[in-house]
């Protein structure tokens, strides 16, 4: 147990420094995902790993692409794409309890979850980030009028689009790797995470002023209850 929290952290660090090195994450964040990091390694081992890391290379890759046409209309991540200790914490909290609680009971159902959690935050990010980049007339959830990009509770199709296409990866990654058992969950996996965003825009609509860290927590949460009630 020693010798693979070391190597957890260990690795986690390198990649920690790595991504601070490539802009992805600020100090704050790397400190964050350090933390998240170590916990997810040392509980699901490095396949866990890869899948967190699957959502911060894609999602930072995201947060990049057309970077500057987001910040004409506003809408780009500050720090300059940099993501932060907060950002890390509400994304990445429910999957980290839910690696924790499948290193200490081995129930499949919370590895599951977990899978769908970070799925729910690629998705979500996914959609955020090319639907404020390429939809003109993102429309509200709740209503379907249209509202400016980036306002709480928008969806566009460019952005939902990205958003399977984020949660059908993850789940791919995870059943590559082991962590999930056959196809079928995998693409129940892919729905529950997908849910989980649907979860997030209308919370952001009807309480916009909850704070999109706060939308974040509660969209994987969802994700990561939904799945395992599915599988």
């Amino acid at each position: 147990m020693a010798l693979q929290l070391l190597i957890a952290l260990l690795v986690t660090a390198a990649f920690a420094v790595l991504a601070y090195a490539l802009g992805m994450i600020s100090r704050s964040g790397a400190l964050g995902g350090l933390l998240a990091g170590t916990a997810i390694y040392a509980s699901l081992g490095p396949q866990g790993f890869v899948i967190l890391a699957l959502f911060v290379v894609g999602g930072s890759i995201l947060t990049r692409f057309g970077y500057r046409r987001k910040q004409s209309t506003g809408t780009a991540q500050d720090q300059g794409g940099r993501r932060g200790a907060r950002n890390a914490i509400a994304n990445c909290a429910v999957a980290v309890s839910c690696a924790l609680l499948a290193a200490a009971t081995g129930l499949d159902h919370f590895t599951i979850a977990f899978v769908a959690s970070i799925g729910a935050a690629f998705a979500d990010t996914s959609e955020s980030e090319i639907g404020q980049l390429f939809s003109r007339s993102p429309r509200m959830i709740t209503t379907l009028r249209k509202v400016q990009p980036g306002t709480d509770g928008a969806i566009s199709l460019p952005g939902t689009i990205a958003g399977l296409a984020a949660a059908c990866l993850t789940a791919t990654l995870a059943l590559t790797l082991g962590l999930l058992e056959s196809p079928q969950t995998a693409l129940l996996v892919s729905i529950a995470a997908f849910l989980g965003t649907i979860g997030d825009s209308l919370i952001g609509a009807h309480f916009p002023r909850v704070g999109n860290e706060a939308t974040n927590v509660l969209c994987t949460l969802v994700a990561a209850v939904i799945a395992p009630i599915l599988t």
